[in-house]
């Protein structure tokens, strides 16, 4: 078992396209930063009465925004901010919690960011005096985890299917092993790489974020919606539930490239699954208040990113209930891919 999960995973290495995939993404990554720089360098605009009339003003450059106050104005002193948030957070907790629970999380967080900083003396990065900092940019992984979902789904929807199309399929039958640990093999090597690439994608976060953004600890919180959540700790919340998803996707995508033997058609809809959830999500999240029983549905489940950015899920699953969901249905479409290639006819190929 393991020669074979060693034989699969140099088929991988040796592959051009396993380099050309970290190679797209430390590009992207680039890419996304140097953009998020580009937009940074407008100043901040903001609006006040004076006079009876409205008027436009620009903050001067380099001078933090952290919010505005209830005049509109904007707050630009770290202390100011955390008084404002402190207040807002009392007022907060006065509310109906059933009525208004995101009111109130979302003004406990604040607090705890802004006491954070406040505590270790540093001023925050803000979208006005550098636009974010390395560790909230590493924090949010550059937004490459749709990137890296992708490219799993294209190494796990051709890992059976090129056995097929490459002609290679009888060779590696007629070896002594049986076709359930063939799969395996397979399945591991899939969750070896996503996992491999997850962490290629930290690094890369980590160095452009280096790079183009003003540097702060990466123990400093990441953002205000994660409260006093460290970037280091947010990046690595994200990469968790994240891993959760290349799962699925790699026992789904391993399914279609179990039952089609074109490579193209297996990417194909491997992909198509992966952009039709994010429809489909969006659909479910007016239909999951009317129908309580749709928040266990396999498309609610693929928001369990939600829970590392400070979010809730729809249908208020805790984590623990997605992960057990998600990896429910992660081990059924395994078992019948696994009945679906024992009884594939390898003769008709």
């Amino acid at each position: 078992m393991i020669n074979l999960v060693v034989n699969e995973t140099r088929k991988l290495i040796f592959r051009k396209s396993f380099y050309v995939y970290l190679a797209l993404i430390f590009v992207l990554t680039l890419a996304a930063g140097s953009l998020q720089v580009y937009f940074s360098q407008q100043s901040a605009e903001y609006t006040v009465e004076e006079n009876g009339k409205s008027v436009t003003k620009t903050l001067k450059k380099e001078e933090p925004l952290f919010t505005f106050d209830d005049e509109g104005k904007p707050v630009t002193n770290l202390e100011d901010a955390m008084l404002l948030s402190r207040d807002r957070y009392l007022i907060a907790s006065k509310k109906d919690k059933l009525e208004h629970p995101e009111e109130l999380k979302s003004a406990k967080n604040e607090l705890a960011y802004y006491e954070k900083y406040y505590e270790s003396g540093v001023t925050p990065i803000t979208s006005n005096n550098g636009g974010q900092s390395a560790g909230s940019f590493f924090a949010s992984l550059a937004g490459m985890l749709s990137i890296v979902n992708m490219v799993v789904v294209i190494v796990a929807s051709i890992s059976v299917a090129s056995e097929f199309s490459d002609g290679t399929i009888k060779l590696l039958l007629i070896r002594p092993f049986k076709r359930s640990q063939i799969l395996l093999s397979k399945f591991i090597v899939c969750l070896l790489f996503g996992a491999f690439v997850t962490l290629f994608t930290m690094l890369s976060a980590g160095i452009v974020g280096l790079i183009l953004f003003p540097v702060q600890s990466f123990m400093l919180p990441a953002s205000a919606s994660l409260g006093a959540v460290s970037a280091i700790k947010a990046a690595g919340m994200l990469a968790a539930t994240n891993y959760l998803l290349i799962v699925f996707y790699s026992a789904i995508s391993l399914m279609i490239s179990a039952v089609f033997r074109s490579q193209a058609l297996a990417v194909g809809i491997g992909m198509l699954t992966v952009f039709a959830s994010s429809i489909i999500n969006g659909m479910l999240m007016i239909a999951i208040p009317k129908w309580p029983i749709l928040k266990w549905s396999i498309f609610n489940l693929l928001n369990v990113n939600t829970f590392s950015q400070g979010g809730v899920m729809p249908g208020e699953l805790s984590l623990m209930q997605t992960s057990v969901a998600l990896l429910g249905y992660s081990l059924v479409i395994y078992l019948a891919t696994t009945f679906i290639f024992k009884k594939r006819d390898i003769a008709l190929t």
